[in-house]
């Protein structure tokens, strides 16, 4: 009975912490939710000026949504807005959107509502939807100047070690660029290209809003690869019993991150008996199609290498992926995207 009083105490006690949290929690959500950086109505003046006059340092009411982003998601990094920004990388970023097919561009101009410069986002970049997306159609970019200060192939290969921590001693070696063309500005391109996609993947209907989920199943896309969550469960898809490791990438997590180097050559071996293009595109739905996207205009429309490579210890390399759209696993995903760009 004493134990049974006991239990009873510890409940109410744990349900008196944890209700400020989950009220804390919910008033985050609101003002995310809410917030006027989604607001159509707070960028009427800039939608109407050109491209590159849209390519600007963050303003303070897109760091303010950005801090309470991370606050939400639990990030520590808070955004900020950087002193100064070298002409030559807003040069970089006007030429990496010249240099795209012209379909591309098109969209574009019909769904990115700005590009926005940042420094301490967290990652390399960031899509946000506006409200109301479904009339609007609209959407806006954040990049993080800071981490984007990488030639193509040193950020590729940056990215793709993050998910592993240096344990294990090996490492993997990213192709995103021939010699010639690894610059900074074909690193902002890709970039550019997957934060396009997750917009455009909303936008032409190829995957739920993320704003609003549903079920993966119903959508064009998403179907190929995902499942309809149970309650209180992460993401499933159709791959998980051949692709168990999955669920332990993190990508972004470096000396944090669950796998060691160790386990490089293992999750890839698992990931290509999957669908997935790149290890980025299993973490979820959203990820699946932006990656796909970003893949297909890079190898397939601009004719642009991809690869990966594990480094070991003794120098050797070994092959992991090489241009994966063009693969006949992912040949389902190479055709959805052909109609997609006819």
């Amino acid at each position: 009975m004493k134990t049974k009083k006991f239990r009873l105490i510890i409940f109410a006690i744990t349900l008196l912490f944890a209700a400020p949290l989950h009220s804390a929690d919910q008033d985050l959500s609101r003002q995310i939710k809410e917030h006027k950086a989604r607001s159509e109505s707070t960028w009427t003046a800039l939608a109407a000026k050109e491209f590159d006059e849209r390519i600007l340092p963050a303003p303070d009411i897109i760091l303010d949504y950005l801090r309470l982003e991370n606050q939400y998601q639990g990030f520590s990094e808070r955004p900020q807005r950087p002193e100064e920004i070298d002409p030559e990388f807003l040069a970089d970023i006007n030429n990496a959107y010249f240099d795209l097919p012209e379909v591309v561009k098109d969209q574009i101009k019909e769904h990115i509502l700005a590009i926005f410069l940042v420094q301490d986002l967290g990652g390399s970049a960031y899509a946000e939807l506006l409200r109301d997306f479904e009339k609007n159609k609209l959407g806006f970019i954040v990049l993080d100047v800071s981490v984007l200060n990488r030639k193509a192939n040193a950020w590729l290969s940056w990215k793709e070690n993050s998910p592993f921590n240096e344990k294990g001693g090996y490492s993997i070696q990213a192709t995103l660029e021939t010699e010639i063309n690894n610059t900074r500005k074909s690193a902002i391109q890709f970039i550019l290209l997957h934060e396009i996609g997750h917009i455009i993947g909303v936008a032409k209907g190829a995957h739920p809003n993320w704003a609003s989920g549903g079920n993966p199943e119903k959508w064009p896309f998403a179907k190929y690869s995902w499942l309809k969550k149970q309650p209180d469960s992460k993401a499933k898809t159709r791959h998980d019993k051949v692709f168990p490791l999955r669920s332990k990438v993190q990508f972004y997590s470096f000396q944090k991150a669950p796998l060691t180097s160790s386990d490089i050559e293992k999750t890839y071996s698992q990931l290509i008996k999957t669908d997935f293009v790149s290890l980025y595109s299993s973490t979820n739905m959203y990820d699946d199609f932006a990656e796909t996207y970003a893949l297909y205009v890079h190898t397939v429309l601009q004719d642009r290498p991809y690869i990966i490579n594990i480094l070991k210890n003794d120098g050797t390399t070994r092959l992991l992926l090489s241009d994966p759209i063009q693969e006949s696993r992912c040949e389902v995903k190479k055709k959805y995207m052909d109609k997609f760009f006819e």
